[in-house]
């Protein structure tokens, strides 16, 4: 239902990346039946620095001026990396951005999972309070739900069933997409591709989702991160097991 082009990374002066106009428009023709929303941002104090008013009056602007120079785009989604749970510079970077988009626009926003004893640093994970406070000015939440450094199946799988309740319960009414890897970070360290995947970030989701009697509202399901490292073999996978398909 969903497409985010890659448009990352933004210019250190805020200045999201330029388009070309023709296969911009080409890219939205062929893709009508789904709700196209740019993927902006980039690394924070590298690409992003939401603190400075300047910065943000900047992003803000050149993300509406691309959304009125190609009205067909659903909206943005803005992914900023890391941010700290209660970073207050991104609330108001959101504010601006959402006060500002046309009428009718999307904004998406890349969220992290819940703070966990399984994987401590405090960069990549928002608190209740600070999810919740995004998820109020946001339209879609889109949970990164991977980058946990797991060393076991079961502890992952464990991890994407309580923060599936978590982030959907803290969501409130915004419209959740749940994050699941389908990538190669071998070697990385916060990454292993044996423990998180798509079998088992959706054996996870599903474990959560089970215990409802009926989907949550908010439950939009599951946003898979990234096209370019798919293949045949891990579509066959993400059809089956999610899907239920061949």
């Amino acid at each position: 239902h969903y497409l985010y082009p890659h448009l990352c990374p933004c210019k250190a002066n805020g200045q999201i990346s330029p388009v070309d106009p023709e296969q911009t428009e080409l890219l939205l023709k062929c893709a009508q039946s789904f709700a196209v929303l740019p993927w902006v941002g980039g690394v924070l104090d590298v690409h992003c620095f939401p603190g400075a008013q300047a910065w943000r009056n900047r992003f803000v602007r050149s993300s509406v001026n691309l959304l009125k120079e190609h009205p067909d785009f659903a909206g943005i989604h803005v992914n900023i990396e890391p941010l700290p749970s209660g970073t207050p510079e991104f609330l108001l970077l959101l504010n601006e951005l959402k006060s500002a988009l046309p009428e009718g626009k999307i904004l998406s926003v890349a969220a992290y999972p819940p703070t966990t004893f399984l994987h401590p640093p405090i960069e990549v994970h928002w608190d209740k309070e600070y999810f919740a406070e995004i998820a109020r000015i946001s339209d879609q939440m889109v949970p990164m739900m991977y980058d946990a450094a797991q060393p076991l199946e079961k502890s992952y799988i464990y991890l994407m069933s309580r923060w599936t309740r978590q982030v959907i319960e803290w969501s409130g009414k915004t419209k959740v997409l749940l994050g699941i890897p389908a990538y190669d970070d071998t070697g990385a360290g916060y990454h292993e591709p044996e423990i998180e995947n798509i079998t088992n970030a959706i054996l996870g989701i599903n474990a959560a989702l089970i215990r409802y009697e009926s989907l949550p509202q908010n439950y939009s399901g599951v946003s898979i991160y990234c096209e370019w490292e798919m293949n045949p073999e891990k579509w066959g996978i993400f059809h089956r097991e999610f899907m239920g398909t061949e």
